[in-house]
């Protein structure tokens, strides 16, 4: 159980240094991405995600340490982790910087589709949170 604990705690650690930066609390320390105040409803979804990231991140490293993880559930955590990061962003405020990358056209594609990205993330983590949850013998 340890091992879960310390994964749990230093992903949440990263996560929430991570996030914080992406929605522009460290101010004038870090550069910023240009995206307007986050609004009540991006907070209380990144509080969540970085909930819900930590414990099947302590998950995979405990399951991991008993060889008994569940590829399938690694890879969905995987997969909603990186939606998360991209549904934080804001794809109108990014036009010009990431044009400069070439994927401009897929960003402001997504705008539209936000809070259903949102939710197929927190599905995507309940659900691998859930197969990842230790059984009862």
């Amino acid at each position: 159980m340890r091992n879960f604990w310390r994964a749990c705690s230093v992903s949440a650690a990263l996560f929430t240094t991570f996030f914080a930066w992406e929605l522009g609390f460290f101010g004038s320390l870090l550069p910023q991405l240009p995206r307007p105040e986050p609004t009540t409803f991006e907070l209380m979804y990144t509080s969540i995600l970085i909930v819900l990231l930590s414990i099947d991140s302590g998950l995979v490293w405990h399951r991991l340490k008993q060889g008994t993880c569940p590829i399938g559930a690694k890879r969905a955590s995987t997969i909603a982790s990186g939606l998360g990061v991209i549904t934080l962003l804001c794809p109108a405020c990014l036009l010009l910087p990431v044009s400069l990358f070439g994927i401009t056209l897929s960003l402001s594609i997504l705008a539209p589709f936000l809070p259903l990205l949102r939710a197929i993330v927190l599905l995507l983590l309940a659900v691998s949170t859930i197969m990842l949850w230790p059984k009862s013998r």
